[in-house]
């Protein structure tokens, strides 16, 4: 059994169209709940399947204090993913600039292909980036976090999917929410196509990647951001993110030497 829950509050100054990504895809099953209201009253809202099905929750909500709450219980993937083909993740994104990484990744990795090659541009980013929100801007991309050393999960993920895209291997981004993850909030980790299956990848080694949640899965950032809003500006003033599996012993730390597929 496992479980996901996201509580945001927003400050809303006119009509604001939203589209947010919290809800575990629609291969799990889950069983949800959801409440979206402004200053005490409900809001109507709607869910739509987008790619991979990833289940977008859509909706309008006027001015005032915005409060939504989603929460999901779930097993295990009730049927594989909805796909795309692997050849879609080869070509650059607009956060993942691989055709511009591909002498870089030739010099360092060129004799290295599949897992051997994913293990070691793993490693490498592991090793020599530092975790920092201070290193994070949200136009950051493959190369400038790479030029920085470091950044947050988003980045780590961006530069991943970039080296390996630069090596022939199809790559993508997955938003995740993550059970062990210290603090707890939404977490994003490649995923990588190799021996006809697509296979998780988390340089940040923060949390246990068998026990991973998907909710969003793309090109990079730009298609799979947890809440997209059209209209007026908005003003987050609080974020709660939690997930657990009741299968994962207290304590558990990632093994990179493992194989895993988001299930």
């Amino acid at each position: 059994m496992r479980t996901a829950r996201a509580a945001f509050s927003m400050s809303l100054v006119g009509d604001t169209e939203f589209v947010l990504l919290a809800l575990p895809a629609e291969a799990y099953g889950s069983d949800d709940r959801i409440s979206v209201v402004v200053d005490g009253a409900p809001v109507e809202w709607r869910i739509a399947e987008g790619a991979h099905d990833t289940r977008q929750l859509l909706f309008t909500a006027p001015a005032g204090r915005l409060d939504v709450e989603v929460e999901s219980t779930l097993q295990s993937l009730q049927r594989p993913v909805e796909g795309a083909d692997p050849a879609r993740y080869l070509a650059d994104s607009r956060y993942v600039e691989a055709s511009a990484l591909r002498g870089f990744v030739d010099e360092r990795f060129g004799r290295a292909s599949g897992f051997e090659a994913v293990d070691a541009m793993r490693n490498w980013i592991a090793r020599g980036f530092t975790y920092s929100p201070a290193l994070s801007a949200i136009d950051d991309t493959a190369v400038s976090t790479m030029q920085k050393a470091g950044g947050m999960c988003r980045d780590y993920a961006h530069v991943m999917i970039a080296l390996a895209r630069a090596a022939g291997i199809p790559a993508r981004y997955a938003g995740v929410y993550a059970p062990g993850l210290t603090p707890p909030d939404f977490h994003a980790v490649a995923e990588v196509h190799v021996d006809g299956d697509w296979w998780v990848v988390d340089p940040t080694g923060l949390a246990p990647r068998g026990s991973l949640i998907r909710i969003a899965t793309g090109a990079d950032a730009l298609e799979t951001a947890w809440a997209t809003t059209t209209g007026n500006p908005v003003r987050l003033t609080s974020l709660s993110v939690e997930a657990a599996d009741d299968g994962l012993p207290e304590g558990t730390v990632d093994d990179p030497r493992q194989r895993y597929r988001i299930l």
